[in-house]
């Protein structure tokens, strides 16, 4: 740590120069792809993102990207990526291009906590948040290799943190706009924040009793504003979509992902309940429906817990949402790790004593932080490994694949625990 601070204080590293260093390094990861799929049975190169380039091909051509079987993303990405017709790493480049985005928005969001600091706090401050970016994020092979093999999810990730930085700074109107026209509109899960960004323009925390309070939820005009203007935006975008490419549209993009119950083996348990109840569809139903139920329920209690700060809230919300999910994906862990440099600062490693100030919220000894991240590693490693002697060498360990993914939800529940019982409400730090 101390050789990252030390990169980071020394003026020739500037913040700009560590962004071109990471992109760069991307670049490099699209490059080393090429040679990556020519010589190995598993690619490199993302299934999904020859999904996206047939369908901006099918769309040069005047079609629809949904003439692409398994295309089950907005229209607007296979227009952002018509490029990709003449240019085959065009798509792979862009993703990567918001990486660098993503990092930029991180500090324009962590600008609110240098204004909190005056004198030679400041500085150090400030070079811990970008210790804190490189290491969670640009120099984060997870999500440097995910952009490189050209997933999309990092133009998601920039849109989130932009909802972030717009409501940050009070405009709540157009932070609605994003939300809804913008962030659900590329993927549905951003849904899940509207709850608690409802409460955040309310003035409930303020309320003493009970009946103060529902009535605040009431008379909540701005959050009930905020949740119009979100779902309109949506459906005019929607509804624009559907003018173009009709039925075919909602059945692929929108309703598959909620009557989606999908028997391909992934990191979410669902995947063998619903194999093994293929054959019947009732009970399958209820299964893939009834996953919604934790997650509702986890989402609408961490909104009310924890409204007031947004970052950390959308975290465990995001977190526990994909643990839960009913189809678990590494690219799925992006959705929360792209939260977690807003809150790395918060963290103290102090195995003795919780340290307050206004940027520490959470007391972890070093030993439960690493052992809590190499378990999720670990976990993770396990499942992969019957996935692959499952796929490629034709051995028999659907069940153990089972077991693995129960392992991981056991060790991603344990680790949501361990992070919310450690957290320190901002009216508590203000005590001390």
């Amino acid at each position: 740590m101390q050789c990252v601070r030390s990169f980071v204080k020394n003026e020739t590293f500037t913040r700009n120069r560590i962004l071109l260093v990471a992109f760069i390094a991307r670049v490099t990861l699209i490059l080393y792809a090429h040679i990556h799929d020519y010589l190995f049975k598993v690619n490199f190169t993302d299934i999904d993102y020859h999904v996206f380039s047939d369908a901006a091909k099918h769309v040069s051509k005047g079609g629809s990207p949904f003439d692409r079987a398994t295309y089950r993303y907005t229209p607007a990405l296979a227009w952002i990526l018509l490029p990709v017709v003449n240019i085959p790493d065009y798509g792979k480049i862009l993703f990567c291009i918001f990486d660098i985005i993503v990092a930029l928005l991180y500090f324009k969001i962590m600008e609110n906590d240098l204004n909190k600091t005056k004198g030679d706090d400041r500085s150090e401050i400030e070079s811990d948040q970008t210790i804190n970016v490189v290491l969670y994020w640009l120099a984060n092979p997870l999500t440097a290799i995910i952009s490189a093999r050209g997933n999309a999810e990092s133009i998601v990730s920039a849109v989130v943190l932009l909802n972030i930085v717009l409501l940050q700074k009070g405009y709540w109107k157009s932070a609605a706009l994003v939300h809804g026209a913008l962030a659900i509109q590329l993927k549905i899960y951003p849904i899940i924040y509207l709850p608690s960004v409802f409460l955040s323009l309310s003035s409930f925390g303020a309320e003493k009793d009970i009946v103060s309070r529902a009535k605040s939820l009431v008379t909540n005009w701005k959050g009930f504003v905020y949740v119009l203007i979100t779902l309109i935006s949506f459906g005019v975008v929607v509804a624009f979509f559907f003018q173009i490419y009709g039925q075919l549209f909602l059945d692929e993009y929108l309703i598959y992902h909620i009557k989606r119950r999908d028997l391909a083996h992934n990191f979410s348990p669902y995947f063998y309940l619903l194999y093994l109840y293929e054959s019947n569809p009732t009970v399958s139903q209820l299964i893939g429906l009834g996953a919604f139920i934790p997650q509702l329920v986890l989402t609408v209690f961490f909104a009310f817990k924890h409204y007031d700060d947004l970052p950390f809230c959308w975290f465990i919300t995001t977190f526990a949402f994909v643990t839960f999910n009913k189809v678990c994906t590494s690219q799925y862990f992006v959705w929360y790790i792209v939260l977690l440099p807003l809150l790395a600062h918060k963290i103290t490693v102090s195995a003795h004593s919780i340290i307050f100030s206004s940027f520490i919220f959470f007391q972890f000894s070093r030993t439960r932080a690493l052992t809590l991240l190499a378990a999720w590693f670990v976990t993770q490693g396990i499942w992969l490994l019957t996935a692959y002697l499952f796929e490629f060498q034709g051995w028999d360990t659907f069940f153990l694949m089972f077991l693995a993914s129960c392992l991981f939800l056991v060790t991603n529940s344990v680790i949501l625990k361990q992070i919310i019982i450690h957290y320190v409400p901002i009216e508590k730090q203000k005590t001390e």
